[in-house]
């Protein structure tokens, strides 16, 4: 009897470890396989501390939009020049639309192509209208240009080439000034293509690509075009300092790390599963978290950067002995123009009378 009674409880142990077992496997399955939940499951699972934190970011969303409404009414009352305005706008822009999407990316998981592709579209733009807006402090193409006379600018700088000491430096033209301002712009322009295929093509799965390539591709383009920028930056240094340019582009670069680097940073050491969350889930979750964080201190250094009368302020014009010479030339144009015109008038005075 008490071998039997051993042997039952010996069984009776193994199965429970087998089903246990097979417990732990299925739940690891659901936690790497399961589609992305819904906004309603997300909202089911939260615990009591879950709450109070995604009140806190509602309340620190909520404070940077009111923040970027406030500095739109400031540039709009100080900064007298449109065009100067409407590119400061762009950039105090970007810490509310990052939160706003990121905080819907914590209710919504499963919309974060979506999201991503918002923020990506607008941070090129803005990486764009940053290059533009530092061109309109100098007052122009034409006022950059004169400015840079007689100058070298260096390309050895980051994220490319800043061990490259070998690399040659460049006059400042027309000609090389295009070559920055395509490089911003492509980062503008192919983000938004190279998202839209692959949302296309990953929801329809038919056409296999390799997410890496996406990925490659969308990084050379923002590499890139934070290449030009860099370049043209530090080139800008001893003209654009009134304006702050320098912190102001540190300040765009920390916007970059974390669009970039932190979700590779959440996906490698983060691994926590708890469903109806699965790891993945966790992950996204946990990325737009922290960027609502990190988005609520950068609103108040935009708003420190941007909320500024004196960028109101023109640099002083440069007059070369070219742009004399075209004006005496254009001034006796005029000249020999109202001549004729008053000849002709004569002319046609006498004509009149003989008539």
């Amino acid at each position: 009897m008490n071998e039997a009674s051993n042997n039952t409880a010996g069984m009776n142990a193994s199965d429970t470890e087998i089903i246990a077992q097979k417990r732990r496997e299925e739940y690891i399955f659901h936690c790497k396989y399961d589609p992305l939940p819904n906004a309603n499951a997300v909202i089911s699972s939260m615990t009591t501390l879950d709450v109070v934190f995604y009140v806190i970011l509602i309340l620190m969303t909520t404070v940077i939009i009111a923040l970027f409404i406030d500095e739109v009414f400031y540039l709009k009352a100080h900064i007298k020049l449109s065009y100067r305005r409407r590119l400061s706008i762009l950039q105090a822009g970007i810490p509310p639309v990052f939160a706003v999407t990121s905080l819907m990316g914590t209710f919504f998981p499963a919309g974060f192509n979506m999201i991503d592709f918002v923020c990506s579209v607008y941070f090129g733009f803005g990486l764009h209208a940053f290059l533009v807006l530092m061109v309109n402090y100098y007052g122009g193409l034409r006022q950059l240009l004169k400015r840079f006379e007689g100058r070298y600018v260096n390309i050895n700088t980051g994220p490319f080439c800043c061990c490259l000491f070998c690399l040659p430096s460049f006059k400042m033209t027309k000609k090389t000034f295009s070559v920055l301002w395509y490089a911003t712009f492509q980062a503008a322009l192919l983000r938004p293509i190279v998202l839209f295929f692959q949302g296309v093509f990953q929801t329809d799965r038919s056409l296999k690509i390799p997410g890496m390539l996406y990925t490659g591709l969308l990084v050379t383009s923002m590499l890139s075009g934070m290449w030009a920028l860099v370049i043209f930056r530090k080139a800008s240094g001893d003209f654009l300092g009134r304006y702050r340019v320098t912190a102001k582009f540190f300040n765009f670069q920390m916007v970059l790390l974390i669009a970039n680097l932190q979700p590779f940073i959440v996906t490698v050491s983060y691994n926590a599963c708890s469903l109806p969350l699965t790891a993945y889930a966790k992950k996204i979750i946990l990325n737009y978290q922290i960027t609502i964080v990190e988005y609520f201190f950068l609103s108040l250094i935009t708003r420190f950067l941007y909320r500024r009368s004196s960028d109101n302020e023109q640099l002083e014009r440069v007059d070369t002995m070219e742009t004399t010479l075209e004006e005496n030339g254009n001034s006796e144009k005029a000249t020999l123009r109202a001549m004729e015109d008053e000849s002709s008038s004569e002319a046609d005075n006498r004509v009149d009378s003989i008539v």
